[in-house]
């Protein structure tokens, strides 16, 4: 007994089984979680080792070169970058995708901690993080008002990130713009060069004091006391009174020396919100939680702290993530109530009875609503990605439903009794059914299984669209039949002006249909003639694809922009500011622009650009971008590029290749000329190069001979300087809950300019035996050496390196690539050891289109296999598979009008489009081999079987072209990433089903032709008749 049978004949266990799923689903859909993307991990680990005081170059030969020796010997490793900076190290290593996280972190961590020996002695504790890219900022802050910036710190501090880490969901929080209290001991020069002392005396004294140290137990008695020595300094006053050193007799203190000031640490960052002084704060989910419902709390958290603040501090909201989300999440559920209203109605105007429409579209809510128990179980979240899924899968929801209905209800016009007619037209197509959704299942698990980014972030698509389907499957062989064989009738009470209108619609497809039966008895005469017309047209389409263009992913108008500027070198903090103010008068002049926040440093300007809803203004995000790039161009000291918020980062450039070599200054050379090409190339804006020219430098060239004469030695000198001009924290101060560093350091006005040099003095070990003191000046020991030095040094895979990158207006990332690559070849005549490769977002590109490429091919192989079980037959299932190339014809044309590219959203759309002409492609042939096998000739065979199939087989077609209307030709928040694989469905589905109809008659009595020539010697007869009919 069949399914159908079993709920015909048991119709409330077949409503129990659907129901049990409906309610799992409901109950799963309120614990789902709300995000932009999939969670998934992309397995990069970062070491970054800091090691003060040091060049980059010595960065890269004493720290990076070793780490990247070590990590280089972990299993799983693909790609090490790294990135060597003054006083720090940053590795980045890349794992391939199969690699497990977290193993891999441990084992570098296992690795840099063997290596430990190996690594100068003065590093920091080497840091090691996973990245995580679904732990990002969801919210931003700015703190700001008429307190000093310390003030704001404390604030900041003491009240507003502890309340801020209460919120569930909150894993991070980082800030921006800090100005932490320090406790200050500024030397004065001149007063230490009279008592003659050095640094490293005033340094040696201090570290001797301010201290609380353990003395151990007393036992008296009874009662055991514990003893310990207290010095710990309770008010910074007291600073003043450390003793540092005896001169002739005399104690000297701190007071005689320096100053002690109460301060704050000098600022390497600064913020600001609108133009003013501002501290940001952002918030960083956990990982897993649910980004939508911890930016509520946050909000809610804020709307207290409002409350709480000082008169005059203001805390605002720049950045919510969550709203973005649920605009997305909004739009897409709108786009699947309307396609499913006009699926709907187009079932209503075929079938033309609300019985056997509202029968057909039970499947749609419950498919749906019981795929979010799979969702639950999967561990997947309400997302951009599953819901553009389910949006894009409504029409395949009723197809089987629609070919169950129509079946049963020409049974009835046969003559039959409901339950008679339920049971023997869902028993005549159930294999067939089965095998087309099958096959669709078959097209999209190989997305599933294979490795890389693309199955990472498309997976959980595939895996949707499949668990869909075959919900619907399931009640195409249940509720379907069992409703029809108790509901189903064939009165039409219908208002007459109604039914006037759906019969001249449905008599609009009669006719068409007639037209179709005579053009394919003519075409069945003309087989060759028909094949190489529609070849033709295939590669016409094809010739359609250069014109197309080809990029990654679509760019979101998420109504942000992010703007970096990479300042001239040697610039100071002050004129960082100053050049960040011209920049904000430029952006301020758009009046589209509602807030902008900004980060400053000595090396780089950073502005967050909110803009109003797109529905709100007549300039696209892109087209305001360019207009800032144009005006930030005529900005002196400053190389800016503008970039909107996208699914890849927030601040990445488009275009991305790597220059590899082994000598840097070569290198640099051939970075020069490549630079000047890929800003030749039309459509590329913002190009810039990773190399920079080195910030000033004054380098105090030790003379040795001198030097050993005086009794001074090199980190002698080396400590003394960084003392001087960085400072050195020699304790702490507590006040409270809160530890504060004390810093000793020069007075800053002392350490202006390089004649300050000339008055730092070194402690001679050749001290006389007296016990006197012999200073000696650092002009008798050093030479001053002028230069420049790059202030990053890249290396890839442990070769020299140089990232071009670049933005794109007006092209696409593939027309690019190729238009560079292809210059490239011609005028950059790179020597051996030398190589320019794409890498960034082109790298992904390459890479996940060929993944999808075999994931494609694998699935049309497996679609073969299904095919091929159901037929029987290997030569049959060809006729389905060389229809499918006629799905290609039409999605070109559809992205074309629709002003889409191709790109991985519109492949994930053509594969969609590949199963659904397979399941029109299988119908047809399996209902002409059963009229062959009742003795039907085939010619004949073929057009009944067209004659039977053509009307559910355009209902399916334009039931799935009007549901994906909403979609095609949304404008909310994400349309453009949902948009060109509902217009590449579209497109192929009215040139397939056009030709469908045609071709797939055609190609199978070829292939039948073929068979019966392989198969036995045909006869004289036969051959003469072959010849004709070709």
């Amino acid at each position: 007994m069949t399914l159908s049978d079993l709920s015909i004949k048991r119709p409330v266990l077949a409503t129990v089984m659907i129901l049990i799923l409906v309610a799992l689903g409901v109950s799963s859909a309120f614990t789902l979680k709300v995000n932009d993307f999939p969670n998934f991990d992309i397995p990069y680990v970062t070491v970054t080792i800091t090691e003060p005081g040091v060049s980059a170059q010595q960065i890269e030969n004493d720290v990076t070169k070793r780490v990247e020796d070590a990590v280089s010997q972990v299993s799983g490793v693909k790609h090490i970058t790294s990135y060597s900076n003054d006083s720090i190290s940053t590795v980045l290593i890349e794992f391939t995708m199969e690699t497990s996280q977290a193993e891999a972190t441990q084992n570098v961590r296992d690795k840099i901690s063997a290596s430990r020996g190996d690594l100068p002695d003065d590093i920091d504790e080497p840091i090691i993080t996973k990245l995580d890219i679904n732990s990002q900022p969801i919210v931003s802050l700015a703190v700001g008002g008429s307190l000093s910036a310390r003030e704001l710190t404390n604030l900041v501090d003491d009240q507003i990130k502890p309340q801020l880490q209460k919120v569930n969901g909150v894993g991070e929080i980082d800030t921006y713009g800090y100005s932490a209290r320090e406790i200050q001991i500024n030397l004065n020069k001149d007063k230490l060069v009279a008592y003659g002392l050095t640094t490293t005396q005033v340094l040696s004294s201090l570290a001797n004091e301010n201290m609380d140290v353990p003395g151990g137990n007393l036992k008296s008695g009874k009662q055991q006391i514990t003893v310990r020595t207290a010095g710990k300094l309770n008010k910074v006053e007291q600073f003043l009174n450390l003793p540092v050193a005896k001169v002739n007799g005399v104690q000297l203190y701190v007071k005689d020396v320096a100053e002690v000031v109460d301060g704050t640490e000098e600022q390497d960052s600064l913020g600001f919100y609108q133009g003013q002084p501002a501290i940001a704060i952002d918030l960083i989910k956990q990982s897993g939680s649910n980004t939508v419902s911890v930016a509520d709390d946050a909000k809610k958290a804020v709307d207290e702290l409002k409350q709480q603040l000082p008169p005059g501090v203001t805390i605002d909201l720049v950045r919510d993530n969550s709203v973005m989300i649920k605009d997305s999440v909004s739009d897409v559920q709108n786009s699947i109530v309307l396609g499913s209203l006009l699926a709907v109605i187009v079932i209503f105007m075929f079938l033309k009875d609300w019985r056997s429409t509202l029968i057909s579209a039970v499947s749609l809510p419950t498919s749906i609503i019981s795929t979010f128990f799979i969702f639950n179980m999967m561990g997947y979240t309400l997302n951009n990605v599953t819901l553009m899924a389910l949006s894009l899968s409504v029409g395949l929801l009723v197809d089987d439903a629609i070919v169950v209905i129509e079946n049963i209800i020409r049974h009835l016009h046969l003559g039959k009794k409901p339950l008679a007619a339920a049971q023997q037209a869902t028993s005549e197509i159930t294999l067939a059914v089965m095998t087309t959704t099958l096959t669709l299942v078959a097209v999209f698990l190989p997305i599933a299984l294979t490795t890389g980014l693309m199955s990472k972030l498309f997976k959980p698509f595939a895996l949707t669209v499949v668990f869909a389907v075959l919900v619907s499957l399931l009640v195409s062989f249940t509720l379907v039949p069992m409703l029809s064989s108790r509901t189903l009738r064939l009165e039409e009470r219908l208002p007459k002006i109604l039914l006037v209108f759906l019969n001249w619609f449905n008599g609009l497809f009669e006719k068409l249909g007639e037209v179709y039966y005579r053009l394919l008895a003519k075409l069945l005469k003309r087989r060759l003639v028909t094949m190489i017309v529609v070849v033709a047209l295939l590669f016409g389409s094809f010739s359609l694809i250069p014109k197309l263009g080809v990029e990654f992913i679509p760019q979101r108008d998420e109504g942000e922009l992010n703007i970096v500027g990479t300042l001239d070198s040697g610039l100071n903090l002050a004129a960082a500011g100053n050049i960040n103010s011209k920049i904000l008068e430029i952006i301020n002049k758009n009046p589209e622009v509602v807030k902008t926040f900004s980060t400053v440093t000595t090396s780089k300007v950073s502005y967050y650009v909110k803009l109003v809803d797109k529905s709100e203004r007549k300039r696209t995000a892109q087209q305001i971008a360019a207009v800032l790039r144009k005006d930030l161009q005529s900005l002196p000291g400053v190389q800016s590029y503008v970039c909107l918020n996208s699914a890849m980062g927030s601040a990445l450039k488009t275009v991305s290749f790597n220059l590899m070599g082994d000598d840097r200054e070569q290198l640099q050379a051939y970075a020069v000329q490549a630079q000047r090409i890929m800003s030749s190339i039309p459509g590329a804006v913002d190009v810039s190069s990773s190399y920079r020219p080195g910030q000033p430098e004054v380098k105090l060239q030790i003379k040795r001979d001198a030097a050993n004469d005086l009794g001074v030695s090199t980190a002698q000198a080396g400590s003394v300087i960084n003392t001087m001009l960085t400072g050195t924290v020699v304790g702490h101060y507590e006040d409270g809950d809160d530890r504060y560093d004390v810093r000793v350091r020069l007075a800053e006005g002392n350490r202006k300019n390089l004649d300050d040099l000339r008055n730092i003095y070194l402690l001679s070990q050749n001290a006389s035996a007296s016990g006197g003191t012999n200073l000696i000046s650092l002009n008798q020991v050093c030479d001053k050496v002028f230069s420049s030095s790059p202030s990053t040094l890249e290396k890839y895979d442990k070769s020299k390196k140089i990232e071009l990158s670049c933005n794109l207006d007006g092209v696409t990332q593939g027309d690019f690539n190729s238009a560079f690559s292809k210059k490239v070849a011609q005028e950059l005549n790179l020597p051996a050891g030398y190589k320019l490769f794409a890498g960034g977002t082109s790298e992904m590109m390459t890479e996940s289109f060929g993944s999808l490429g075999q994931a494609l091919i694998l699935g049309v192989l497996f679609m073969f296999f299904v095919i091929a079980a159901q037929f029987e037959s290997f030569i049959d299932p060809l006729a389905v598979l060389l229809s499918l190339p006629l799905a290609i014809i039409g999605a070109i044309i559809g992205l074309l009008v629709g002003g889409s590219h191709l790109s991985m959203m519109s492949m994930m759309g053509i594969i969609m489009l590949i199963g659904l002409v397979a399941k029109n492609a299988i119908l047809l042939i399996d209902f002409a081999k059963a009229e062959i096998r009742r003795g039907t000739e085939r010619s004949e065979a073929l057009i009944i079987a067209t004659r039977i199939r053509f009307r559910p087989i355009m209902m399916t077609a334009l039931v799935m072209v009007t549901c994906m209307l909403p979609t095609a030709f949304a404008f909310g928040q994400g349309a453009e990433l949902r948009a060109p694989m509902a217009q590449a469905i579209i497109g192929g589905m009215i040139t397939s089903t056009l030709l469908t109809m045609i071709i797939v008659p055609i190609v199978y009595s070829l292939l039948d032709d073929m068979k019966r020539v392989f198969s036995r010697k045909p006869s004289a007869k036969h051959e003469e008749k072959l010849h004709t009919v070709l």
